[in-house]
């Protein structure tokens, strides 16, 4: 890898892929976070130039080990150190955004990167997330459909007067609009039936899990539109740990610690939702190195594998989460052999 991870080129394909990031900083690898931020743009940059075409960042408020809490703000600073790349929240959380505030600071992204914004959001689940922004968790729903709702007039240059449940607004305009028309591409995370109605009803598609496909295109013909309409971006925690290199097995034990952590503070969150249980569980570290929860493959297994997928679902774009702690030097051989060996096949 580059000393500097800069590079300029950027490529396009009918697969696109990237990388997903929450940016948090664990004790075990901490290190200071304005070198974190610093070297995750570098990285983005760098990745870029190998013909990476997405990045997405989660978002999560109050978490101590730094999870990201400002994807916008974090879009905005990629937006100025790259020239192609897709630019996207995966997941961003709706609840906690104004809609008119969000429409705005959407917007002026949008126009920085020249209409690179691809956003992903949900709801949330965290109830201590909600309790911190005032916000009855048991109204997450709602909430969201009345912001996505006034968001999508906004974005076509409306003016818009709308008393909703939540939000009572009279006369909203937002200046400049975004460059995408008529909006900012938005897909709906989900692993629940009712988000799946959500992305249905007022998504330009779905992010979330392959398996869901069926149901959500089933969603989308029960809104009255053709099927042809359902969009789907691979977010998805089976395919999140996916990891190329010519030694699969020495990978694995290089980020095995890295993506334990993470999927155990996940399980931990989603314990006590109703989906959470047959979700993600947690396990020690001997049964999740060997649970497949982690995809280790030679480039070959890789394009393979790949391939099955885009059997399940027509997949926009594909997502690699980098997992949570992993010095971005070290993790950079994976990427950079994907980008050599994998991507290649896509094109």
């Amino acid at each position: 890898m580059n000393e500097d991870f800069r590079g300029e080129n950027s490529m396009s394909s009918s697969l696109r892929f990237g990388f997903g990031f929450d940016v948090r900083n664990p004790t075990d690898w901490r290190i200071p976070s304005p070198d974190l931020y610093a070297e995750t743009l570098e990285f983005i940059a760098w990745t870029e130039s190998l013909g990476f075409e997405n990045c997405w960042f989660a978002e999560h408020h109050g978490i101590d080990d730094g999870y990201l809490p400002s994807p916008l703000v974090m879009g905005a600073a990629v937006a100025a150190k790259t020239k192609h790349m897709r630019i996207g929240t995966g997941v961003g959380l709706l609840p906690h955004y104004h809609p008119v505030r969000f429409a705005e600071d959407t917007a002026v992204l949008d126009n920085i990167s020249n209409g690179r914004v691809e956003l992903c959001m949900g709801i949330g689940y965290l109830k201590f997330e909600c309790e911190a922004y005032g916000i009855e968790s048991q109204t997450r729903g709602k909430r969201s459909d009345e912001i996505l709702e006034i968001v999508r007039r906004l974005w076509a240059g409306e003016t818009v007067t709308y008393k909703g449940e939540f939000f009572d607004i009279r006369k909203a305009r937002i200046f400049p609009l975004p460059v995408q028309k008529p909006g900012i591409p938005m897909f709906i995370g989900a692993v629940a039936p009712p988000g799946l109605r959500r992305a249905a009803r007022f998504g330009d598609g779905y992010a979330g899990p392959l398996a869901n496909w069926p149901a959500y295109v089933e969603a989308v013909k029960a809104c009255g539109k053709g099927a042809s309409a359902a969009r789907i971006i691979s977010l998805d925690a089976a395919d999140m740990w996916s990891v190329v290199s010519d030694d699969p097995e020495a990978a694995l034990n290089e980020i095995a610690p890295h993506c334990y952590y993470q999927i155990n503070t996940y399980a931990e969150w989603q314990r006590d939702t109703d989906w959470g249980k047959n979700y993600i569980n947690r396990m020690d570290f001997e049964t999740f190195k060997k649970s497949g929860a982690i995809k280790a493959m030679t480039p070959q297994e890789a394009i393979k594998y790949i391939r099955t997928r885009q059997e399940l679902a027509p997949i926009e774009a594909f997502c690699l989460q980098v997992p949570s702690g992993m010095p971005l030097r070290a993790y950079a051989k994976f990427a950079e052999t994907f980008a050599k060996k994998v991507l290649p096949a896509f094109r």
